[in-house]
């Protein structure tokens, strides 16, 4: 895994919950044109939770064939048991993928023993690499150093995305992690500071609906202060988003860049005129449309 951003992808679908094939095509190559290093799909951004069983392995085979081994491909599997995730890897049939995204079990909170159990068994029974996502403000259990120095050894666990950076430091101080141990790091407010700080795998929605802004960040050679600007127009965005349900001002922001479907949940309503104009005002004036 190179360094650089890392979107995890919207998920547009339209009548009945099927994905909005040619809107979901455009935004992977705007991806890529842009210079990501890799995608997520169906992470938290891409409503992995809210897409239906029967579409679940075709967005992420649709994923696969339209990226076309030009960069990796994450999938996310999370679910509530070990069971039931690995029933998420197996609807994935024969899938060619360079990995999956799981966060441990969301219903009820999970002990130390409990976290290393449900990761150290998932490892021995994927038949795809292991990617540990840790989201605490879901699951109410956030990945600790003497969880993730335990996992470290397991072999076929090969990375962290995580938001706490106080935790990736912990991790590389003093410690010789595997060369296929990758870290992503997701907390979008500091990423300026974490690529100053040697962590450069970014991984993020935001990515998806400001590819101008995301690859002016990223470009070789760019200095501090043009890194935070880009950043800077990254979270206005993110922002104003929050006025209203975040998914479904994403799916307007989305429409502009002429990646048109719902990447809301299916009962979410949608944002007010007033919010849209926002938007679209502030994504000329960042200079994504």
């Amino acid at each position: 895994m190179n360094s650089g951003f890392y979107p995890a992808l919207g998920t547009p679908t339209g009548v009945g919950g099927t994905l909005v094939k040619d809107s979901f095509n455009r935004q992977v190559e705007l991806m890529i044109e842009a210079g990501a290093q890799g995608v997520l799909c169906m992470g938290s951004m891409g409503k992995m939770e809210t897409i239906r069983n029967k579409e679940y392995p075709l967005v992420a085979k649709q994923c696969r064939d339209v990226v076309n081994n030009r960069i990796p491909v994450l999938v996310g599997v999370m679910d509530c048991s070990i069971d039931r995730v690995l029933d998420r890897m197996d609807a994935l049939e024969s899938i060619k993928l360079d990995g999956v995204v799981t966060t441990v079990p969301f219903y009820d909170p999970l002990d130390t023993r409990d976290i290393v159990n449900f990761f150290k068994t998932l490892s021995k029974n994927s038949r795809y690499p292991v990617y540990i996502y840790d989201l605490p403000s879901v699951t109410q259990t956030p990945i600790t150093i003497r969880v993730l120095k335990e996992l470290v050894k397991e072999t076929n666990i090969r990375g962290i995305k995580t938001g706490n950076l106080k935790l990736i430091l912990e991790l590389c101080r003093g410690e010789r992690l595997r060369d296929d141990f990758s870290i992503f790091y997701s907390n979008l407010d500091l990423f300026d500071v974490a690529i100053k700080s040697g962590v450069d795998r970014n991984l993020d929605g935001m990515f998806t609906c400001t590819p101008w802004n995301s690859k002016k960040m990223y470009e070789t050679g760019r200095d501090d202060v043009s890194i935070a600007r880009s950043l800077s127009n990254i979270l206005k965005l993110r922002n104003l988003f929050l006025k209203g349900n975040v998914l479904s001002a994403y799916s307007h922001a989305m429409e502009l860049l002429n990646c048109p479907g719902n990447y809301h949940p299916d009962y979410a309503l949608p944002i007010p005129d007033e919010l849209k104009e926002e938007i679209t005002h502030l994504m000329k004036e960042i200079h994504e449309i």
